[in-house]
């Protein structure tokens, strides 16, 4: 039988893909140094991981049936998988560089074996300029397939997000009720994107106190509300005072003014340093908390946390949009304060000038 170009091409993804566990293996290991974005959590890197083998496994069988490039099938999960990435706020260009780190790679192992199946060099150039351009006509069109629904993705989170912050500008804060208040923020947040939500103020901030940089933060629970009645079962009864450990989440967010999210089950600084939420994980399968300070006026007045149960992904836009309505919540609860400590002592500070404990902390001895 003659050889030709298309028959050592077959040849060569035909060994390969013999040994296709062990390429997507190479592939992965060299992604997870090279874009270490893909692997940051287990659903994450899961989900890479089937990629690549269903990418590898299409494209070799593409190349054995001299299938055109237009023609190769992309994986069924592909657009998909973008459109999650998206919404885990993966930059675009982390998606197009592990493309193309794949793809050098399979092209590489596909070359190697050219000359081993031919000594003709006009074989061998013709073989590779046919790999060459299969490997990218369909890395082309199927990165491009990816880009579009990621960007749409994006964009639909955008307007979504935009559209929440609108309405909890609308619907929080419409009194100067403080208790309606924290329950208009909670109601939107469980409409919208949490499965549970607490509400937390200071102690000092209810009732205007002045208090030290050494003295506990000492919170009262205003609001919890979840999707379920009576779902986690909480260890802070409403009404109650209560102290959260040093170096918790919802203490950092108090003391640094500053959000953050936590998976949990995942790197050692999630929920492990906040006792009640380990029991309302113990009891129902929370996989993720949104954690953000309630300020206003360079105060913060409290600390508001977001768990989810029903969907365990937790982007990068949900804590931009997690900060936004405690910002508006805080407003009026800040006017309510600054009115009632007027009302009670005409000559004393203003609230701009009263230091929570936590504005105290953050601001360190002068």
């Amino acid at each position: 039988m003659d050889v030709t170009a298309d028959s050592i091409v077959y040849r060569a993804a035909h060994e390969l893909s013999t040994s296709a566990d062990r390429l997507s293996a190479e592939v992965a290991q060299c992604l997870r140094r090279e874009v270490p974005e893909l692997w940051e959590t287990s659903d994450i890197a899961r989900m890479t991981s089937e990629n690549i083998t269903e990418h590898i496994v299409g494209i070799l069988a593409g190349l054995e049936h001299a299938i055109e490039p237009s023609r190769i099938d992309p994986p069924v999960a592909d657009v998909e998988r973008a459109r999650r990435l998206a919404r885990r706020g993966i930059p675009v260009s982390a998606v197009l560089r592990a493309h193309r780190l794949a793809q050098g790679i399979a092209l590489d192992r596909l070359l190697e074996k050219l000359p081993r199946l031919t000594s003709d060099p006009e074989l061998i150039s013709a073989g590779a300029r046919q790999l060459i351009a299969t490997m990218t006509g369909y890395m082309d069109r199927t990165s491009e397939q990816g880009v579009v629904a990621f960007q749409e993705e994006r964009d639909r989170r955008l307007r979504w997000r935009l559209t929440v912050v609108n309405e909890a500008g609308m619907r929080i804060g419409t009194t100067l009720d403080i208790a309606r208040t924290t329950q208009e923020l909670a109601d939107v947040a469980t409409e919208h994107f949490a499965d549970l939500v607490t509400v937390d103020l200071l102690e000092s901030a209810l009732h205007g106190h002045t208090t030290t940089a050494e003295d506990p933060l000492l919170l009262r629970r205003l609001t919890q509300r979840s999707v379920t009645d009576g779902y986690p079962e909480s260890t802070i009864a409403p009404q109650q005072l209560h102290t959260y450990p040093g170096g918790s989440p919802p203490d950092r967010a108090l003391t640094t003014g500053q959000p953050s999210r936590h998976h949990l089950g995942g790197p050692p600084d999630h929920s492990a340093v906040n006792p009640e939420l380990n029991r309302a994980v113990d009891a129902q399968p929370v996989h993720s908390t949104l954690v953000a300070p309630l300020c206003a006026r360079g105060t913060t007045l409290g600390v508001a946390q977001f768990s989810r149960d029903r969907n365990p992904d937790l982007y990068d836009d949900d804590l931009l949009l997690a900060a936004a309505p405690p910002r508006t919540c805080a407003v009026p609860v800040s006017s309510t304060r600054a009115g009632a400590a007027c009302s009670s002592s005409p000559s004393s500070p203003s609230t701009g000038e009263r230091a929570t404990p936590a504005t105290a902390r953050r601001s360190g001895p002068s």
